[in-house]
């Protein structure tokens, strides 16, 4: 794999963390009641994630001599104005189940490069974890069901 694209995948990483659900949240604030506290702990957790592995990888594009490129949130996101946090927590599993193939596809792209894979692998890592932690908020609860 040549400079530029290991750039470009680490810009595609990059532009996943910037650009996602959570992130966007931070920018149109959902509609909270009392008992979403662990719920917005969750996000605000997932956020400060994303903002930290976006600058070790800028940092790292920048290193290569590259053009930082975070993108444009997608159009669609205008529509998570003004929903709940209880909805919107669905929209965030939906959002990391795409995510972590994108990051998948970008650790194969960075097979040879032992510093961008090393990145992509932690990134995975992480968005498993936050998979995770997402999915467990939305576990019925004393008779409400969720459909994931």
């Amino acid at each position: 794999m040549n400079n530029r694209d290991t750039i470009d995948a680490l810009n595609q990483l990059l532009a996943i963390h910037y650009r996602s659900v959570p992130m966007y949240l931070t920018e149109a604030v959902p509609w909270t009641h009392h008992g979403d506290e662990q719920a917005t702990a969750a996000v605000e957790d997932i956020v400060a994630s994303h903002k930290a592995i976006v600058v070790r990888l800028a940092d790292e594009i920048q290193n290569r001599y590259g053009v930082v490129d975070p993108g444009d949130f997608p159009a669609e996101y205008t529509d998570l104005h003004f929903l709940s946090l209880d909805y919107l927590l669905i929209e965030i599993l939906a959002g990391l189940d795409l995510d972590i193939q994108s990051i998948q596809e970008c650790v194969r792209r960075l097979e040879d490069d032992r510093v961008g894979k090393a990145l992509a692998e932690e990134a995975l890592g992480n968005a498993r974890g936050h998979r995770q932690t997402i999915e467990e908020l939305l576990r019925p609860v004393a008779g409400r069901t969720v459909q994931t």
